[in-house]
């Protein structure tokens, strides 16, 4: 007898289903998915333990018939597709047929669905794939899916199962990622009998950030939006004070899909390298728009995975809409220092109810209202406010009221107090808001061009400001410059400051013919190893523009000139540091030669640099001062760290209890 044996349809689709359903979150994705596919506008999602107990999904979408719930929960039943040429044009999120199929088989399942428009809806219940009932029944319009006893019958994949707070946290990232990716979609997401939150679902992708992450996360948002080559990227990226140690808060979507792209996610990065440390993460909701044809999504199992045709192209896309969006609306970051204060007398702000857990006693109001210390308070009828009544959990509104980027309705408004309205001012960095660049070009070729591409992602502005009148008033610790100028006291870190103002002279030459250079009396001698002089022939033209002048000897290099930003004691490492870093470029993914060469430029600019802790000559220290005080670009050194931070006389003044 053979030895090989066809398995029955029972077992293989439990074998199948291990790589569909592998816990409650899995679960929770494909029917999110599939509701979304029905054209739903909003979502239920509620679970129990974690998932393993309970799961309702329910919509308002289209709906299905009698004889259609029957065949759903079958394998490779699906309406997405009908033949092989549709898989090259895949736009909905679920096409394989094997969700409710897998799903079916390894829990209790009871589908209700009604179509719209229908006058009756049906029922079906199923446990382990086999059909218990199938009857006409009275239901809402749209499709409504609960999940018992996740795995009941398969005991060995049960028992991996992690606690119900470790799949309750599984499942709110899903349900989270789900609903970025929609927000013209009004996602409902309860815990255990607890309400988490509610998005609004009008379209406004920075309330479903604030819905479902919180005010911290939404008001230190950049929007995002460009085209490149056929691909559109969209959304918002944190502001560089607002990074992470961890990626998980990197949402890529792929036409509407949550996927895992390193490639995305390499280009986000690259993007930020000048703004964050190393090692620090930022936030975004990036949805990448292209042709459906240039994607493959049928790669992964889960369909977290896709495989493009040009991944340079994503590449470029992703990396050019991040830095143009960071290079024109980046500010220094905020530090904020407020004392407690009363809210008698404080300017009260309307705004949507937030979503958070909700009670019953909550009392009806006209107005649910904020003041400027985010305390919520009911506005009656009567223009009183009453502060008690309101049960809820401190949760504050949007700060700002951005455009729609997916809807045509006009967003909430909402207006802030002005500055000199709120007492209790922070002390925070210099505060210079002014947009550097509008959206870019889109850059092709091959980037040699070295000239235009600095032109088009250099952040400096082509004619500086006129220095303001200011006071050095000392130093503090032979590192931090302490600056007067009006009511305001600057702390400015002098080796980031001029940091940053060498990486920004340096990038920028790159586009002029004839860079600035101090020519040298008695060449300066440096020694290379035969990588080292393999790199330097191969960015010689690069290296040159940035005022460099040198000649080759063997493995010595005599260096005539050096740029005219740079100290000559500090010249040779410079130099040094920057072929030893245009050695390898491992680590560096898709970087293009420009980009590569610019991450090189930032040891070097680090290594020119006056250093923390020395005592500099006072007019070195004033034209870093100016340079600080009027360019826009002089925010953070290239390495991501903060370079002033200003603290006004009026919080000083609080501070000493010279004024209330």
């Amino acid at each position: 007898m053979g030895k090989i044996n066809v398995l029955g349809f029972d077992v293989a689709n439990l074998i199948a289903a291990g790589e569909v359903v592998d816990r409650p979150s899995s679960v929770v994705k494909e029917l999110l998915e599939n509701a979304i596919d029905a054209g739903a506008t909003k979502i239920t999602v509620e679970i129990k333990n974690g998932g393993s107990s309970f799961i309702r999904i329910a919509d308002d979408g289209c709906g299905m018939e009698y004889d259609d719930l029957p065949t759903a929960i079958l394998r490779h039943a699906t309406s997405k597709i009908k033949n092989a040429d549709d898989l090259n044009e895949i736009m909905t999120l679920g096409f394989r047929g094997e969700a409710l199929a897998a799903i079916s088989s390894v829990s209790k399942v009871r589908i209700m669905s009604r179509q719209r428009g229908s006058e009756m809806g049906a029922m079906l219940e199923a446990h382990g794939g086999e059909i218990r009932t199938h009857i006409k029944s009275g239901c809402t319009e749209g499709t409504t899916v609960i999940v018992e006893d996740i795995f009941y019958n398969v005991p060995a994949r049960k028992k991996f199962l992690k606690s119900d707070r470790a799949e309750t946290s599984a499942v709110s990232a899903v349900v989270e990622k789900v609903a970025l990716s929609r927000p013209d979609i009004s996602f409902r997401y309860i815990t255990d009998g607890s309400l988490k939150y509610l998005t609004q679902g009008d379209g406004n992708l920075q309330n479903a950030v604030y819905a479902v992450l919180g005010r911290d996360v939404a008001k230190k948002t950049i929007k995002v939006m460009r085209s490149d080559g056929g691909i559109k990227v969209q959304g918002y990226i944190s502001t560089p004070e607002y990074a992470s140690a961890y990626r998980t808060q990197e949402n890529f979507y792929i036409n509407s899909r949550f996927v895992k792209s390193k490639t995305a996610q390499a280009a986000l990065e690259q993007a930020y390298a000048s703004y964050i440390p190393s090692g620090k993460f930022p936030f975004c909701v990036l949805n990448i728009i292209i042709d459906p044809s240039s994607v493959d999504v049928n790669v992964h199992p889960a369909k977290l995975e896709v495989k493009f045709s040009n991944e340079k192209l994503v590449f470029d896309a992703v990396y050019y809409a991040v830095r143009t969006a960071l290079d024109s609306s980046i500010q220094r970051p905020t530090l904020y220092n407020e004392p407690n204060a009363s809210s008698k007398g404080k300017e009260l702000i309307s705004t949507p109810f937030p979503v958070t857990d909700r009670s019953e006693k909550t009392p009806k109001a006209e107005k649910i209202v904020f003041d400027t210390n985010s305390n919520f308070g009911v506005l009656r009828q009567d223009n009183t406010i009453n502060y008690s009544d309101l049960q809820l959990p401190k949760k504050e509104a949007p700060v700002s009221s951005p455009s729609n980027d997916y809807a045509d309705e006009e967003a909430f408004s909402l207006s802030f107090p002005k500055k000199q309205d709120v007492k209790a001012e922070p002390i925070r960095p210099i505060q210079q808001a002014q947009e550097i660049y509008a959206e870019n070009p889109k850059i092709t070729g091959d980037v040699s061009d070295f000239g235009k591409k600095a032109d088009e992602i250099s952040d400096t502005p082509s004619n500086e400001k006129v220095v303001p009148e200011y006071k050095i008033i000392g130093e503090a610790f032979n590192s931090y410059v302490i600056v007067e100028m009006g009511d305001i006291m600057y702390l400015i870190d002098k080796h980031a400051a001029h940091e940053r103002i060498i990486f920004e002279d340096l990038k920028k030459k790159l586009s002029l013919s004839t860079p600035s250079s101090q020519m040298l009396m008695l060449p300066i001698v440096t020694h290379l190893n035969n990588e080292e002089l393999v790199a330097l022939h191969q960015y010689g033209d690069e290296i040159k523009k940035t005022g460099f002048s040198y000649d080759i000897d063997d493995k010595s290099v005599y260096l005539n000139e050096i740029p005219a930003e740079i100290e000559i004691s500090g010249a040779q490492d410079a130099f040094s540091t920057l072929v030893s870093r245009l050695v390898s470029k491992e680590g560096y993914g898709e970087l293009t030669r420009y980009e590569f060469f610019e991450k090189a430029l930032y040891q070097a600019s680090c290594k020119a640099a006056i250093k923390a802790g020395r005592i500099y000559d006072s007019a070195h220290i004033k034209w870093i001062c100016d340079k600080v005080l009027t360019l826009d670009n002089i925010k953070y050194c290239p390495h991501g760290r903060p370079i002033a931070f200003e603290i006004t006389k009026h919080f000083l003044e609080k501070q000493f209890e010279r004024i209330k």
